[in-house]
């Protein structure tokens, strides 16, 4: 029951915006005065609009507007940038901990406005951004800018207080930039699929290929797919190129119908792609226009992925597998699934992790890991894939302990598409 709200508490109190937060930073800033700059955002608003409306929630951002206004009667200055953002320009700061002490007091603040108005002492929560401003190189665009990145850098790691890091620009500045690439890339061709081949242990055939990104751009050169992976993660596109990736697949499976009529591709997705059933419909489309059988395509996720909202995840990977499509567990050892979880997925095959696969040999620990994923593997009727052999005897040891699948160096590096084929006919041939 929240109580009714005052109509002089329904005036909309001005939002000034970033002249006037680069005013009160300059007017603030003087010979021998440092200063620093804390950037307040307003979070859980979308919660408080849904279940107490749109008007309470206005109401209580203006609340705390009020109540900010003690810094203003103490000499410091308050602006309002937007809806749920917030300036404080303090003055005559002593060090960090007098910050931090501001800091502290902002979040009793909300606190209040939030039992005030709502009736629920943390309704509204506050991350803020920290930048401690010196005499040196001081320019006030530079400091609401770094204000900014300092509270992107918090949300990232989930922290209420976060203090601007050079290192921290740094690396957003650089990962921003690499966005915008990344994105151009995917719609200019940049981006291309390579082919690490898959072989069937007991035969020697090679039944299967994993597709691997990779970026070449025509700047910086070839990419290393860790940092382009963890920008488009970081940034959203992952699912993009999680949709790229299966159109690829599909597509030059099509071209290799005549040549590898057997062959199967599989793909990495991701934990957003497989809480969508957009992925489903993907996948159909996809089949469609290159006129491909579903049961080509296998859709590799990790383990750890699974465990983000396993309901979604198991919902999808079952359709997913009803379309005829393969499932595969990647990373398999690495993650934290239970085996009541396990024994329930829809799956076809566990893929296990190449760490176990390159110390089983002098590691007993890691042999016995194998060992075990392979005969639970067995015991939920799945395929086995080892991914980084490197040398004979680990495929000797592997075909000892009844694993299906090999992948790595030792059978072949990845490889261009056109590579590949080439490679595969030879080696079918021979």
């Amino acid at each position: 029951m929240h109580r009714p709200v005052p109509e002089a508490d329904q005036e909309n109190l001005s939002i000034d915006g970033v002249d006037r937060v680069i005013e009160q930073i300059e007017r603030s800033f003087g010979p021998g005065r440092d200063l620093a700059v804390i950037l307040i955002f307003v979070d859980n608003v979308d919660r408080v609009c849904a279940t107490s409306g749109h008007v309470h929630a206005d109401v209580a951002l203006n609340d705390f507007h009020l109540r900010l206004g003690e810094f203003s009667q103490e000499g410091h200055s308050v602006v309002r940038l937007s809806d749920r953002k917030f300036v404080l320009v303090l003055k005559g700061f002593r060090n960090a901990g007098h910050v931090r002490l501001a800091a502290q007091k902002v979040q009793r603040l909300i606190h209040k406005s939030s039992k005030s108005i709502l009736n629920e002492d943390k309704a509204l929560m506050v991350r803020m951004g920290v930048v401690i401003q010196g005499r040196e190189n001081f320019d006030a665009h530079r400091v609401l800018r770094c204000v900014e990145i300092a509270l992107i850098d918090g949300g990232t790691d989930k922290e209420d207080v976060t203090f601007y890091r050079e290192d921290a620009a740094d690396q957003f500045i650089a990962s921003w930039n690499l966005e915008q690439k990344l994105s151009d890339a995917l719609e200019s061709g940049e981006l291309e699929l390579y082919y690490q081949p898959q072989m069937d242990i007991e035969t020697r055939r090679i039944v299967g290929a994993e597709a691997l990104i990779r970026w070449h751009d025509p700047v910086l050169g070839e990419v290393p797919p860790d940092v382009f992976i963890d920008v488009a993660e970081k940034s959203g596109l992952i699912t993009d190129l999680t949709y790229f990736s299966i159109q690829r697949a599909f597509r030059q499976l099509h071209e290799w119908r005549e040549s590898a009529a057997d062959m199967t591709v599989a793909v990495n997705t991701t934990p957003s792609a497989i809480r969508d059933s957009e992925i489903i419909d993907v996948l159909k489309i996809a089949a469609s226009i290159w006129d491909i059988e579903l049961k080509a395509i296998v859709l590799e996720v990790t383990e750890n992925a699974l465990m983000v909202d396993p309901k979604a995840s198991h919902r999808i990977l079952t359709g997913i597998r009803k379309l005829g499509a393969g499932v595969s567990i990647d990373d398999f050892g690495t993650g934290y699934s239970s085996l009541a979880y396990l024994k329930e997925l829809p799956a076809d095959e566990l893929k296990i992790d190449r760490s176990f696969i390159l110390s089983m040999l002098s590691s007993r620990k890691d042999y016995k890991i194998v060992e075990h994923a392979v005969s639970l593997a067995k015991s939920f009727g799945l395929r086995t894939v080892a991914e980084g052999v490197v040398n004979d005897e680990m495929l000797n040891v592997l075909w000892t302990l009844g694993c299906d699948i090999a992948q790595g160096y030792y059978i072949c590096e990845p490889l261009p598409a056109d590579d590949f084929l080439r490679w595969y006919l030879e080696r079918k041939s021979a």
